[in-house]
């Protein structure tokens, strides 16, 4: 198996992943903290397109399904023990092999945490969006397009951002 001279250092960037997806997280507590004081018992889940709200669900209900996904899925995808213990087969990566024939595994796992967590983050973020949303939509009559079309461009493009980031980081120097 060949060897490079200098095995990849992985700047600091992963370290700042992993405080980015643990401050997401707190910021979607926090969230939910405000929309249980903030929301009335029944909240509208659903608008129709006209931004009116057409089906609604119970506070707790709905609570009951975004801590658990929105806090969850986030700390699922940062935990790096799952995913360095992963065969190799697994994982789904840009230029793969390169890395593992020069048994560079934990650089490329490096790369993808990175991008995992940064995902998981952006993904705990646009959960508290929606909580954001759902309160005022529930709160007015109609719900602005805006309200739920920036924070979805946002999340679709930093994500974007990311995936080119990790391509960029594991395409092989020429």
């Amino acid at each position: 198996m060949p060897s490079s001279a200098q095995p990849h250092r992985n700047p600091p960037s992963e370290i700042a992943a992993l405080v980015f997806a643990v401050a997401s997280i707190l910021v979607l507590l926090g969230v939910c903290v405000w929309f249980w004081v903030q929301a009335p018992a029944n909240v509208a889940t659903h608008f129709d397109s006209g931004g009116r709200p057409d089906d609604w669900t119970s506070k707790a209900g709905l609570l009951g399904i975004f801590v658990p996904v929105g806090v969850g899925l986030p700390a699922l995808m940062s935990i790096r023990p799952l995913f360095e213990k992963l065969p190799a087969s697994l994982i789904n990566a840009p230029h793969k092999e390169y890395w593992l024939e020069r048994g560079e595994k934990t650089y490329l796992v490096d790369c993808l945490m990175e991008l995992l967590r940064i995902t998981a983050g952006l993904t705990a973020l646009l959960i508290a969006a929606i909580l954001v949303i759902i309160a005022e939509g529930t709160r007015s009559a109609t719900m602005p397009e805006w309200l739920t079309f920036v924070p979805t461009a946002i999340f679709l493009a930093a994500t974007g951002l990311a995936v080119w980031r990790f391509y960029r980081r594991l395409t092989p120097p020429r």
